[in-house]
């Protein structure tokens, strides 16, 4: 049972309405549409007891309570090389954090939960000074970071000793040969399923046991993916026809741009960051052989809307995959609706990934009963157990009654069910196919990668 204060508000102090309080949140404004949305998700009485309000509950008999405090912490990529998906990943944690207050007051729960973010930079050095910062204003999860070699330095530096479960952005399978202590989730599925999902793009869009060159930054990302999707194209009677590292931090890619055409591949896989492909890319148009129908990149290259420091003929028309979201369900569109109403940052890809795993770690910490880091994870698998009473997005609050009575439930997230494999990776990946048009991306496929 969760020990924090149980109550219930019986009115607003007079002269205030819920929208003067919903509009003092991190959004910048809360139109009727969005007021009307809450209305359907939450009671009526939910709404003005708790409103959004997470650090104080008002009651007409007992003046103000204190609620109980919880902080997550969120890696943001807010500068440095992958800074295209730091406004994404931030409006994500922040969406969760809102929506578990909500939750949380309608189930009758004294939680206040808040965020905290840091800029982690694409540096791992960075990146441990900024879980530092969190962990010293009491953090019981961490949202990201984004590339694998942060992740492993926050694992080392910071989370695996005080025991904090670590949720990254970062997919690649180097991660797990690191010894986590069970500390570290992923709510996207690693590089070994993206792999299979860009082998199923290629036969798809360019055929079936095709010669492929792979171009990759050289770093553990880049080089963990371009091994595995090398093995899993050959495993599928393809060839390729070459492999080719660059570094990122050269300043010219003329060179390995060329190496690329060699041997005539009918297809290109390039694994990169955003920030160097606007340079890899130029070299790649100036070499006269560039084909963009052939180009097929992975999840670090797939943002809303191209950057515009990436040259037009260098990705329009290009193929990539990225996590994806089973489109059509009510959470889907509910999600999608507090998204468009809260304003601000276009959705990434992985934006509904780092939204349910905020929400994933704030069920947890009801279900332990408690704030503590090590309570906190030891309960993950008991708010996405297979079998228990299953709840969404819509169904929050119930779920946070749930989860608070002390039993199992099997949160179904707006990214999908959840099946954590001992490692702590999801078992199966639902992905977009997408192509860019106009500067823009398209989803022009769904598949299901196991």
């Amino acid at each position: 049972m969760l020990p924090f204060v149980h109550g219930t508000c019986q009115a607003v102090p007079q002269g205030l309405t819920c929208i003067d309080i919903l509009k003092a949140l991190d959004f910048n404004r809360v139109s009727d549409t969005k007021w009307a949305l809450l209305m359907s998700l939450f009671s009526k009485a939910a709404i003005f007891t708790g409103c959004l309000m997470g650090v104080v509950l008002v009651s007409l008999d007992a003046g103000i309570a204190h609620a109980k405090d919880m902080f997550i912490g969120a890696l943001i990529e807010a500068s440095g090389p992958m800074s295209e998906m730091g406004p994404s990943v931030e409006k994500a944690a922040k969406l969760a954090v809102s929506v578990s207050n909500i939750a949380a007051k309608e189930a009758g729960l004294d939680l206040s939960v808040h965020l905290v973010s840091g800029d982690s930079q694409g540096n791992p050095q960075a990146a441990v000074s900024a879980a530092r910062t969190l962990v010293d204003k009491g953090v019981s999860c961490i949202l990201g970071p984004a590339t694998t070699p942060e992740s492993i330095a926050v694992l080392n530096g910071v989370t695996l000793q005080r025991r904090i479960t670590l949720w990254p952005q970062a997919s690649s399978t180097r991660l797990r040969a690191v010894e986590d202590g069970g500390t570290i989730f992923r709510t996207l599925a690693p590089d070994d399923l993206q792999s299979k999902a860009l082998v199923r793009a290629i036969e798809t869009y360019v055929g079936a046991r095709k010669r492929v060159a792979i171009l990759f930054r050289n770093e553990p990302y880049g080089d963990a993916l371009s091994r595995t999707f090398r093995s899993d194209w050959e495993a599928r009677g393809g060839t390729i026809v070459s492999s080719t590292a660059f570094d990122p931090t050269q300043q010219a890619f003329d060179s390995e741009a060329a190496q690329l055409f060699d041997g005539n591949p009918d297809a290109y896989v390039v694994i990169d960051y955003p920030d160097t492909y606007a340079r890899l890319g130029a070299a790649l148009v100036r070499s006269g052989k560039f084909d963009p129908n052939k180009l097929f990149v992975a999840d670090t290259l797939s943002f809303a809307r191209v950057p515009k420091s990436i040259p037009a003929r260098a990705i329009n028309g290009a193929y990539g995959v990225a996590g994806g979201s089973p489109r059509g369900t009510p959470a889907y569109r509910l999600f999608n609706e507090l998204w468009r109403q809260a304003g601000g940052a276009e959705a990434g890809s992985y934006a509904a990934n780092v939204f349910d795993a905020g929400i994933l770690c704030v069920l947890s910490a009801i279900e332990a009963g408690a704030t503590d880091p090590e309570l906190v994870r030891r309960k993950v698998h008991e708010v996405t157990r297979e079998g228990a009473r299953q709840f969404t997005l819509e169904t929050l609050a119930e779920a946070v009654k749930e989860a608070a009575a002390g039993r199992p439930i099997d949160y179904i997230g707006v990214s999908g069910a959840f099946r954590f494999a001992p490692n702590g990776d999801p078992m199966s990946g639902l992905y977009d196919i997408f192509q860019y048009r106009n500067g823009e991306q398209v989803t022009v496929k769904q598949i299901d990668v196991r």
